[in-house]
């Protein structure tokens, strides 16, 4: 195989995961708002999903009839750590794992210069998506949602919403037009709302 193999190889796995993070962290029971790319106003269906503040440790203890071993002090740290704020780290973390990859790339001197270039480019497209991102979760957290967290892949934007007020159609349709207007490439745009006490 050679260098290009292993950073395609390396952003499929990245993406597979992060799809795999996205899909788990739902319960099946939350819709995603999906808008075509016509000129009609896009419209959202959402619903809103408590949040429960049992840890998985927990419930495995429970199921096995076993007491938790966590100290007062993790099970606070834990609930005060919300979905976004764990999703968001995770996805930093494999965002910095494939960015040393691609810099090790643009470094070596195994790599030609094709694999060079496409490591550039790969390393320039994570860097203007991550400023999209950015741009947009501060746009719209001063709506006043109490946690955003933006991620893009391909032709998609996720927008997930933490707060204790679920958004009205309206509202949802306004972020939507944001992420089209941020990304300007016209991409499927779903937002997903999580309630927060």
């Amino acid at each position: 195989m050679n260098k290009n193999s292993y950073v395609t190889a390396a952003l499929f796995v990245v993406f597979v995961l992060l799809t795999v993070f996205y899909v788990s962290i739902g319960d099946g029971t939350e819709k995603d708002a999906k808008v075509g790319s016509t000129s009609v106003v896009p419209q959202a269906n959402l619903e809103m999903k408590e949040t429960d503040a049992q840890s998985a440790e927990e419930l495995t203890a429970k199921e096995e009839g076993q007491e938790s071993t966590e100290t007062e002090e993790d099970k606070e740290t834990k609930e005060t750590t919300s979905s976004i704020q764990i999703q968001r780290s995770e996805v930093k973390k494999a965002e910095s794992e494939l960015v040393a990859q691609l810099k090790s790339i643009i470094a070596s001197k195994d790599s030609d210069a094709t694999e060079k270039s496409e490591a550039k480019d790969d390393l320039d497209k994570i860097t203007k998506d991550t400023q999209h991102q950015t741009v947009l979760e501060s746009l719209i957290k001063a709506k006043g949602y109490d946690d955003v967290l933006v991620r893009t892949n391909e032709e998609t934007v996720q927008v997930f919403l933490e707060g204790t007020e679920e958004p009205t159609l309206e509202q949802t349709n306004e972020i939507i037009m944001m992420a089209k207007t941020e990304f300007a490439t016209n991409p499927d745009v779903q937002v997903q709302f999580k309630a927060i006490k």
